[in-house]
């Protein structure tokens, strides 16, 4: 029997085969280490660069929202020094800069600091000091071309001469300097500008970008700032011009009705037979200067209501005017003109109408005035109709007429000064335009109102309302 011995393994080569597998365990250990190092590392580094980035466009962010917010505090300012003033305040403190100042152009050159900026022991700069000239040429330079001129380093800088450097340090006290050109179009209005003054250092973007931003708005705020001026300037002139007219056309007004009122009496005193026995010639010439002299006096009388109206000085009397006898008597001095033309003057009153607040003379020029009007746009023939009631808490006269109308057109300007329907200029219907506005404004002073209802080629009907109580305000009765 033959017996077979299976050979055993080296236990060398054994030893060698596990040496090299824990090896290569070691080196594929110690490349997972680096490489997870190196991940560690690039998510670190990627971490910091997106709060960087982060941060700063959250700065970006708040810077936008300053010049934004700033820009529309500006132009709610109309005061220029205020806003120059505001700008630098806010630009200064929000950049970290040691001076914010506003410099204005001044022709073709450099004018006086309008306004400044300092921060805590930081000295200001005297006003009337005026910038060195080569700085100064810069600035212009830069201003032509629409840009900001940068000086991060005034004694570094090449564009400055060693001396023009020191006269900047000198009269500025500035290391860095950083100024921009507010414009309106190709208008150079001046410059928001920065002072570095404890050490220089370059400007960042940040800061660029911001007074870039609020020089713009600055610009336009006082702009409009000098706008408003000069529109309250040329409206106090006005106001003067207006006041001194309005005194003008009183005191006239006043100076011609004595002698008109003369004229008109001798002329009826001419008329009347008891008095002068005159032929039929020069009774229709005296009637011709009584009637002149009556549109004259009737011109005079509605100056003087719109005079007084306008200065306030309207007087309402305690006491209470029967609005019903004012009709009553405007009534029998027109009668005689609508009795001549053949037109039929209607009156309906309320016997028991009661009495309102008010002045007698006033409402009487606005009772004459309507009904003046209605039979002068009347034809001959035809019929003008007045009521008064009581109605809405007030009293309403209402005035008809079947005359000529008025245009559509010209229903919101009747009421205007002077101003006289085309119709009745093409008819040739005497008159001046003033007698609607002195209906207007004395109804409206004694709180009031009217309106007018037209149509042309049939007629004309006018509203006016005026309250039973007395709410018309203090400042009417002068």
């Amino acid at each position: 029997m033959t017996t077979v011995l299976k050979s055993v393994a080296d236990p060398s080569a054994e030893i060698a085969l596990l040496q090299r597998q824990l090896e290569r365990e070691r080196r594929a250990r110690r490349m997972a280490e680096e490489v997870g190092e190196r991940s560690t590392s690039q998510l670190y580094e990627t971490v910091q660069e997106l709060r960087h980035a982060q941060g700063q466009l959250r700065q970006h962010l708040e810077d936008q929202q300053l010049v934004h917010q700033l820009s529309l505090d500006l132009r709610r300012d109309l005061d220029p020094q205020g806003i120059m003033r505001r700008a630098v305040t806010s630009v200064g403190a929000a950049v970290e800069a040691d001076r914010c100042l506003v410099r204005f152009a001044d022709g073709s050159g450099i004018g006086r600091i309008a306004e400044q900026w300092s921060a805590p022991d930081v000295p200001p700069v005297t006003s009337g000091t005026t910038l060195p000239p080569e700085l100064a040429r810069l600035s212009l330079a830069a201003a032509d071309e629409h840009t900001t001129l940068v000086v991060d380093d005034v004694l570094a800088d090449p564009r400055l001469s060693s001396e023009g450097a020191g006269q900047v340090v000198d009269a500025l006290g500035a290391l860095s300097y950083l100024g921009t050109p507010m414009r309106i179009g190709d208008r150079l209005i001046g410059w928001l500008v920065l002072h570095a003054t404890t050490h220089a250092a370059p400007w960042s973007a940040r800061q660029l970008a911001v007074v870039e931003g609020v020089a713009d708005a600055l610009g336009i705020a006082l702009m409009q700032a000098e706008t408003h001026a000069h529109q309250t300037e040329a409206l106090e002139r006005l106001r003067a011009v207006d006041q001194v007219k309005t005194e003008f056309v009183s005191t006239v007004s006043h100076e011609l009705r004595t002698p008109v009122t003369s004229i008109s009496g001798y002329a009826q005193l001419l008329l009347d037979p008891e008095v002068s026995e005159l032929s039929e010639d020069q009774e229709r010439m005296v009637s011709v200067v009584s009637r002149n002299a009556d549109r004259l006096l009737n011109l005079i009388e509605d100056l003087l209501s719109l005079s007084r109206a306008d200065a306030g000085d309207l007087s309402l009397p305690p006491g209470t005017v029967d609005l019903l006898a004012v009709l009553d008597d405007v009534r029998a001095g027109v009668v005689p003109l609508a009795r001549r033309r053949g037109i039929d003057l209607v009156v309906d009153g309320d016997e028991h109408l009661p009495r309102i607040p008010g002045n007698p003379d006033a409402l009487e020029r606005v009772v004459f005035n309507l009904l003046s009007n209605a039979l002068k746009f009347s034809a001959d023939g035809s019929g003008v109709t007045v009521t008064l009631r009581q109605q809405d808490a007030g009293v309403v006269l209402t005035v008809r007429d079947t005359g000529i109308g008025i245009p559509e057109a010209d229903l919101p300007l009747v009421f205007d000064r002077f101003h006289r329907s085309p119709l009745a200029v093409e008819r040739a219907i005497q008159g001046t335009g003033l007698g609607l506005s002195v209906v207007r404004s004395t109804v409206e002073l004694h709180g009031g109102n009217v309106s007018i209802d037209s149509r042309v080629g049939e007629g004309t009907e006018v509203r006016v309302w005026l309250p039973l109580d007395d709410g018309v305000d203090d400042g009417v009765d002068g």
